[in-house]
């Protein structure tokens, strides 16, 4: 009889251990998955998804920017307008040199407007990114399951603009106007959002100019782009 009771005792304490040891090794299992996927957000799927926000991002900004220029500034940045030349008796161009109180103008009319669409909520774009893109899986980055991002301009933290003389072979120089912008963008993805800035170059401006090359930008070279603020 106390035998018995002995062996049921140890076989009540044996079902217990093994009871504890599964909860501990389940419960060492679970941490485990929760670290490595935290370290596969952290290191891989986090830098990814900033770096596929920043260039979705700079490409609805360059769209924005693009769409309110062409309805809003059309005439406003032809190059008659925004270039200045000085001629010599023969009809050559001696001179060349930004308008810089027109550009000045057309960067601060753009400012409000841009302002006033992100204000507005325009500008909010939704996309959906292969998860291919997210894991850095070059067989999924373009196909597979997505997933959806939501890019919201918030403000312009910044804009300016440079100018560009170019070399185009005998006679001729091209001359560009481009502007220069930093945004602030909200990107919301599931179960987080983060904020971005993005810093966009866009060309809003550029002629050919017929002519002697101007003796000032004659040793330019021909990737410089020279700041006429």
């Amino acid at each position: 009889m106390i035998g018995g009771i002995f062996m049921s005792r140890r076989s009540v304490r044996r079902k217990n251990y093994d009871h504890r040891a599964f909860k501990l090794a389940v419960l060492v299992i679970l941490m485990g998955l929760i670290t490595y996927m935290a370290y596969f957000w952290v290191f891989r799927i986090s830098p990814n998804l900033e770096a596929v926000s920043a260039i979705k991002t700079k490409s609805i900004v360059n769209r924005i920017v693009n769409e309110t220029i062409n309805e809003k500034f059309g005439n406003e940045t032809s190059a008659g307008n925004l270039l200045i030349t000085e001629t010599d008796e023969e009809g050559s161009i001696e001179m060349v040199q930004s308008n810089t109180a027109a550009i000045n103008n057309l960067i601060s009319e753009l400012l409000v407007e841009l302002q006033d669409r992100y204000k507005n909520g325009e500008a909010g774009t939704d996309i959906e990114v292969p998860i291919g893109s997210l894991i850095g899986s070059k067989i999924l980055s373009q196909s597979g399951p997505t997933v959806e991002l939501t890019i919201i301009p918030v403000a312009v933290s910044k804009i300016d603009f440079i100018t560009e003389f170019e070399s185009q072979g005998i006679n001729q120089t091209k001359y560009k106007v481009y502007v220069v912008l930093s945004t602030e963008a909200r990107v919301m993805a599931p179960f987080s959002m983060h904020h971005i800035e993005v810093e966009s170059t866009i060309l809003v401006a550029e002629a050919i100019i017929l002519g002697k090359v101007p003796e000032s930008f004659v040793q330019v070279p021909k990737e410089s782009i020279l700041d006429a603020v």
